[in-house]
Formats: C-alpha cells, sequence, structure tokens
C-alpha cells in the first residue's frame, strides 16, 4: 500500500510541471507550423496529449524500477561489506536506472489528502464520461433511418465517390432532438442530421453538414476521439491538458474544413453553410455531455472562416521538414523531463513507531537476504568455472591477511597501556562486568601509519547489571590512558513474534 502511494504521488507531483512543459512545448511548435496544414498542427496536439500522460508515468515506474520506494530509509546504519566482492559485479545485481531525482518527504495528512481529492477527481470525470457516452447511446437509439430520401442518397453517393469511400458502411439518419449534425459509432458509423435541417432541403447545407460528417468517418475521428477521452481522464485534473484536449478538438474540425472544402465542395459556399449551421443551432453546451463527434464540437467559427478563405503558404517538402523539426522540438525535452523525476515519499512519523519498526526489520531482512546471496550459490559456482576470479580472489584474502598483520603490529608498537591496565581504569570509572576489549585505532594515513592526529584506543564495553541487555561503552586512549569519551547502550526491545 505504502508503495503504491508513493508511485501514485510521485506521478501526479510529477505530473505537474511534466504536463505544463509539454503544453508549452507543444504551443510553441503549432505557432512554428501556423502557415502549414493543419493536420500536422492536429497531429502536435494529439502527441503532446499522449505525452502528457506517458511521460509521468515513465517518471514513477522508473523511480520504482530504481529501488526508490522498496526500502524506506529508517535511520543510519553500518553494513558489513565483503571487501573481496567490494569490487564485483555480481549477475544478479540491476544495473542503476539513470533517474536523476530529488526526493522530497510529505506529511501524512498532506498525503492522504491529495491522494482523495485525486480519486474523487478521477470518480467524478469517469461517472462523466460514462454519462455521455451512456448520452449518446440514447441519441443513437432515437435516431430515425432516412431510406428512401433520394437527395440525401445522392450526396451520401456523391461524398463517397469524392472521397473514394465505400459508403455502404454508413448509416444516415435524422432526429429531432439534436440541433446539429454529429457522428456517432465505433465500428457501424451512424451520420445523424437535425429535422430542421432536413426540412429546409437547401442542397449547400446539406450538403457541407453531411460532407463534414463524412470527412469524420473516413478519418476514424469517433473512435479517436472516445480514445483520447481515455488517455485524458487520469490527468483530466491539470488545466494544461484540458488545454490540449480543447486544441484537438478544435484542430479536428479545422482539419475537417479543409478537406471538405479541397474535395467536396467549394471553400465560399461550404463557410457560408458554416455560418447558416452555427446560427441555426446556438445552445450547442448539451452537446459536450456526450462523445458524438460533429460540426459544432469546435467554438471557434471565425478561426474556421479565416482558415476556409486562408490558403497555407510553404511548400510540401518545407511542411514534411518543418513537422520533423517541431516532432524532435517536443520529444526531446520530454525524454529528458521523463528521466528526472522529483520523488515524492510519505514522511515516517514518530506518532506511528509500529510501522518504523516493521520498515527497520523488512530492510535487515533484505540486508541479510543480499549478503546470503552474495555469498552463496552465485559466488560458488564462479569461483568454480573461472580460476581468474578464483586467483584473484585468492590474491584479495592474502592481502587482506597481510594489511591485519600490519595493522595490529602497528597498534602493539604505538599502545604504552596494555589491555589488562585499560580495564582497570575503565572499570574503576563505570563499575561492572567487562564483555568486550579491543584495541583500534583512527585516521590512517596508509596500512601501518597511523595519521598525525590518529588517536590509538581500547574500547572496553561494560555490561550495566542495573538494566539487563544494556552496556557502557568506554573509550580510553592506549598511549597516555585517559579517557576519552564513554557512551551508554540502552538495552534493546523485545517483540513477540507474529503470527501468521
Amino acid at each position: 500500500m505504502r508503495i503504491s502511494s508513493q508511485l501514485l504521488l510521485t506521478f501526479l507531483l510529477n505530473a505537474i510541471w511534466q504536463i505544463a512543459l509539454i503544453a508549452a512545448l507543444a504551443s510553441l511548435g503549432v505557432r512554428l507550423l501556423r502557415k502549414s496544414s493543419m493536420r500536422y498542427q492536429h497531429w502536435v496536439w494529439v502527441g503532446a496529449l499522449f505525452l502528457s500522460l506517458l511521460v509521468p508515468v515513465v517518471t514513477a515506474v522508473r523511480a520504482m524500477a530504481s529501488g526508490a520506494f522498496s526500502r524506506p530509509e529508517a535511520g543510519f546504519e553500518r553494513e558489513l561489506v565483503n571487501p573481496v566482492l567490494a569490487d564485483e559485479v555480481l549477475p544478479f545485481q540491476s544495473p542503476s536506472t539513470g533517474v536523476s531525482s530529488w526526493s522530497f518527504q510529505l506529511d501524512r495528512t498532506v498525503v492522504l489528502t491529495l491522494l482523495f481529492v485525486y480519486g474523487a477527481f478521477l470518480f467524478y470525470r469517469a461517472f462523466k464520461l460514462a454519462q455521455a457516452w451512456y448520452r449518446t447511446r440514447e441519441i443513437r437509439n432515437s435516431a430515425v433511418d432516412l431510406d428512401g430520401d433520394e437527395a440525401v442518397e445522392a450526396i451520401v453517393c456523391r461524398c463517397g465517390k469524392r472521397l473514394n469511400f465505400q459508403t455502404d458502411r454508413i448509416r444516415v439518419c435524422g432526429s429531432d432532438s439534436l440541433p446539429v449534425p454529429v457522428t456517432i459509432g465505433l465500428f457501424r458509423p451512424v451520420i445523424i442530421l437535425p429535422a430542421s435541417l432536413l426540412h429546409e432541403r437547401d442542397t449547400d447545407l446539406l450538403t457541407s453538414a453531411i460532407g463534414h460528417e463524412f470527412i469524420h468517418v473516413a478519418r476514424h475521428d469517433y473512435v479517436l476521439n472516445f480514445l483520447y477521452e481515455l488517455v485524458y481522464l487520469p490527468v483530466s485534473f491539470h488545466p494544461a491538458a484540458a488545454l490540449l484536449r480543447s486544441r484537438i478538438k478544435q484542430t479536428r474540425e479545422l482539419c475537417c474544413d479543409e478537406l471538405v472544402a479541397e474535395r467536396i465542395i467549394n471553400a465560399e459556399i461550404y463557410a457560408r453553410s458554416l455560418v447558416a449551421l452555427a446560427s441555426s443551432a446556438p445552445p450547442l453546451r448539451r452537446l459536450s455531455f456526450t462523445t458524438t463527434v460533429g460540426i459544432a464540437d469546435a467554438d471557434i467559427l471565425e478561426a474556421r472562416i479565416m482558415s476556409l478563405l486562408s490558403k497555407p503558404k510553404l511548400n510540401k517538402r518545407w511542411k514534411k521538414l518543418l513537422l520533423v523539426a517541431v516532432s524532435l522540438l517536443l520529444l526531446v525535452p520530454s525524454l529528458a523531463a521523463a528521466s528526472f523525476a522529483m520523488r515524492f515519499e510519505v514522511a515516517t512519523t514518530a506518532q506511528d513507531p509500529t510501522q518504523q519498526e516493521k520498515e527497520v526489520q523488512e530492510k535487515k531482512k533484505a540486508d541479510a537476504l543480499e549478503r546470503e546471496a552474495a555469498t552463496g550459490d552465485v559466488f560458488k559456482e564462479r569461483m568454480a568455472r573461472d580460476p581468474r576470479f578464483r586467483d584473484e580472489v585468492q590474491r584479495k584474502r592474502e592481502m587482506e591477511v597481510e594489511m591485519r598483520a600490519v595493522k595490529q603490529a602497528a597498534l602493539v608498537r604505538l599502545s604504552r597501556v596494555t589491555m589488562d591496565q585499560a580495564i582497570q581504569i575503565a572499570t574503576s570509572q563505570t563499575p561492572g562486568k567487562v564483555l568486550v576489549c579491543s584495541l583500534d585505532a583512527d585516521k590512517w594515513e596508509e596500512p601501518g601509519k597511523l595519521a598525525k592526529d590518529g588517536t590509538v584506543f581500547y574500547r572496553v564495553v561494560i555490561a550495566d547489571e542495573a538494566n539487563p541487555g544494556g552496556a557502557t561503552h568506554v573509550w580510553v586512549n592506549a598511549v597516555d590512558g585517559q579517557i576519552i569519551k564513554t557512551e551508554k547502550e540502552l538495552p534493546r526491545k523485545m517483540h513477540a513474534p507474529e503470527n501468521d
């Protein structure tokens, strides 16, 4: 549960800056493509929407794969490392994932609040999408087939020929509940025309409406729009993601307008038809509660008219080169953002000692398993099959024994106080039974040579009879017999084993 919470938290908080970055890059790219075909701009916005979900997900997964959430830190511990294996890369060790990260700890209450708010918002957006789907099904079920309408059939056949698209897969229906034409259907597309449009019998208006919806069918816009809604759902909390979704709808309509004016009907006639369709159905808001695609999806009538009356000024070669440059502009920084993660973790508070103790125990168990694996079958197998590795291990062991002997000889030479004297000095200050007495030194300049500020000392561990399990550590200078420092070790808390 902790790992999943940290994974979701890392996804959410990295998505805040990553989605904003991707939206800014997409806006810059579209600005560079403003004189090219509208479909290029549409591709840029679609790519940006997919990257807005993909980049935060990759960031969170890479942070988890790097081991960031596997063993939370509960304190500092000294780890025993086998010097023979210190510079060897064993087969079971996973390489670094190369994720640059800053780690932040957030209060548990803040984390739970953020996750609850995100979960509630996600549930709300999913409910609205399901409601839109249900509303779409109702519209489709209430539509009536236009069998025998020769004018509509003639326009459909003409659109099919000009687009080289089979018309037998398309149903054309009428509806009294719709103010504008729409397209519905994942596998069997249906074009639904409003009853008011059918009653007018304006050939140019019908051709514009049916041609526009025909382009939606040929481009599979209904299926793609539903896919975009699913991709948008996890990142719908972000205003920049809402901007990307809005731009996709707008450029999709501009693409369809471009194709209608190019292949089906004159641009000026089509522009007048757009104005007539928009004026005949002003209250278009209820269409936003459906998953349909249609001629009135984008509320940018002026921009659509201007786009129809102006032509792209770049030739085809420059358009493609510019599209490649904009794609790189969008992809390269996005990939860089995916490799840089701000890692967010749930802070372990003092009010939850049981959880902290459990994490410490889990860390100790994991460390024990790693040490066991390092000295287990993998190491033995390599020793058996690799003579060079076996010789190197033997050489390191001999060097380790030699260095230990040199160190011990230097300690004996430098010390002026015997071990018995050190024990008497330590027990004179702290009476009790001596558990351990060892000779050591710190700050070695080289093997066998102590640094100028180094110290040779005895560490005497004396049992605390008043507190069973406790002890007192006394450091005695091995040269002049002075007590360097004294530390008390509290008894370790014993826990009853948990029942499975």
